[in-house]
């Protein structure tokens, strides 16, 4: 009977780590070739440059005095040192062989063109808010106005296990709200405007909701 309980346990076992693996499995998007400058209308990125501006993301992807979008900002957390990543077009370094498929993977669910996942300090959970035309504009504006920084990305500080990148799909299966914007009926236009902007590509609770001990958003404190 023991022998049954303990054999029943390990096929439990085993099938639940076969069953996250596929969960926290993605595949490698093709590299491309930098697109060209003048690949992109003009209006679309005017609209990803007022985008990436609400976004911060000059602020978060900056060293002070550095490039610009060049990476390697330090973000101090519980579980140590966080550098950001290069989003200039520089094909190396940066994300100059990523597709839009890619880009937009990467927005909305924090899986970067090689497959792994990235670190829950990139408020992806909040960019899967914005509509796939906003995150496109985003992505325009990067590849075709951003200088090409080729800049490393230095080892972030976290400590093993905890920077296993796999390891991240439990988290984001845990704490992720990544359910997409819903506009309010009782609510203005102006209100849900103002909504979609700070849940979405401002991600204003990422900053400043109250986080639990494993680093995820309490939002019924926000």
């Amino acid at each position: 009977m023991l022998k049954r309980i303990f054999v029943s346990i390990i096929g439990i076992g085993v099938a639940g780590a076969v069953l996250f693996g596929i969960y926290a499995w993605h595949p490698e998007i093709g590299s491309i070739t930098p697109p060209t400058r003048n690949l992109f209308p003009s209006d679309m990125v005017e609209h990803g440059k007022i985008m990436a501006a609400a976004g911060y993301c000059r602020t978060c992807q900056t060293t002070p005095g550095g490039q610009e979008y060049a990476g390697n900002y330090q973000m101090n957390t519980q579980f140590g040192a966080i550098y950001s990543s290069n989003i200039t077009p520089a094909p190396d370094t940066g994300i100059g062989r990523w597709s839009e498929e890619a880009f937009i993977r990467a927005m909305r669910a924090g899986v970067s063109r090689d497959g792994h996942h990235l670190l829950p300090a990139f408020p992806f959970e909040h960019f899967n808010k914005m509509t796939n035309d906003v995150i496109k504009a985003v992505y325009a504006f990067l590849m075709s106005s951003v200088p090409a920084i080729n800049q490393q990305k230095k080892e972030n500080g976290i400590p093993f296990p905890i920077n296993l990148r796999f390891l991240q799909a439990g988290w984001k299966l845990l704490f992720a709200n990544t359910d997409p914007f819903e506009k309010r009926s009782d609510k203005s236009e102006e209100w849900n405007r103002g909504a979609y902007l700070a849940q979405g590509i401002s991600h204003c609770g990422a900053c400043h909701t109250p986080r639990n001990a494993l680093g995820g958003e309490k939002y019924s404190h926000m």
